[in-house]
């Protein structure tokens, strides 16, 4: 267990902290590297899950009224949470996690989205392990929404860091890259106004 926790340590704080920064830096040499080097699939993973955690508790930090008193009832009783705090009573838990669990979903889906649409329309090469892991990568900048006012500077950055990441992940030119990455948003927010439709019909 010692082993497992120090290694786990190492990456979390030396190796991978160091790639955070080069790909909030735009390295382009960088994402070239994290294309073909399939050893970086756990850190895509966990620069994600931090990025977004941290994310998360400046949403949190910065949050007024969420959602609704009675959304959230039904959605308390439907889980089974008991008096486990509403967002805006203070559930941190539930914003980190929340925050957390919808980024991996969302990182999934534009991974495939964007591979599937750079690869087809704009004769780029990839595949999903590929898109995966640079784009992972590019959440880096992420971390700076921990300051709540910070929150529209990191959703910039980080497109900015995506275009690079589909621009070198798929082997083409900046403008194709920014019609992938056009193309891979309209198809994940019409996921998410499908999920918020159905969420309202069932929790509304």
């Amino acid at each position: 267990m010692a082993v497992l926790t120090a290694r786990f340590s190492f990456i979390v704080t030396g190796r991978m902290l160091r790639n955070m920064v080069r790909a909030a830096a735009l390295d382009s040499d960088f994402y070239d590297l994290v294309e073909r080097d399939p050893s970086l699939n756990r850190q895509a993973f966990f620069v994600v899950v931090i990025a977004n955690g941290l994310a998360g508790v400046g949403a949190w930090i910065g949050l007024g009224e969420v959602v609704g008193s009675g959304v959230w009832e039904n959605v308390r009783g439907w889980l089974a949470l008991g008096t486990w705090a509403a967002p805006n009573d203070g559930g941190l838990p539930f914003v980190v996690l929340t925050n957390v669990a919808l980024a991996l979903i969302g990182w999934v889906v534009w991974a495939w989205t964007t591979g599937f649409i750079g690869s087809r329309l704009f004769g780029g090469t990839t595949d999903f392990a590929e898109m995966a892991r640079v784009l992972g990568f590019a959440q880096s900048a992420r971390v700076v929404a921990v300051v709540p006012l910070l929150g529209p500077v990191a959703a910039v950055w980080t497109l900015v860091a995506s275009v690079v990441a589909i621009r070198q992940g798929l082997d083409f030119n900046t403008p194709r890259a920014i019609g992938t990455a056009i193309g891979g948003w309209i198809v994940w927010l019409g996921l998410q106004f499908g999920t918020l439709l159905i969420a309202g019909t069932l929790f509304g």
